[in-house]
């Protein structure tokens, strides 16, 4: 499963890492930006502004989902 979370500042989606299993890779165009044990606390960082993307944590109007439930899955 792949979570989607579309914004002004990229496209971000939490993928299964299939290298390191067991992981998630937190992506913003393709580019994994960091890998978690959980998917939810890839998207809680999204939600902080902790991704590590400036132009989304740097975004103070920027609003993203609370959590994983509210992203797009596919």
């Amino acid at each position: 499963m792949v979570y989607i979370f579309r914004s002004k500042a990229g496209t971000f989606t939490i993928e299964y890492d299939e290298i390191e299993k067991e992981a998630y890779c937190l992506c913003i165009g393709g580019m994994c930006l960091a890998v978690y044990e959980t998917a939810e606390r890839a998207a809680h960082d999204v939600c902080m502004k902790k991704t590590g993307w400036v132009e989304w944590d740097a975004d103070e109007d920027a609003e993203g989902p609370r959590d994983i439930s509210e992203w797009e899955t596919e």
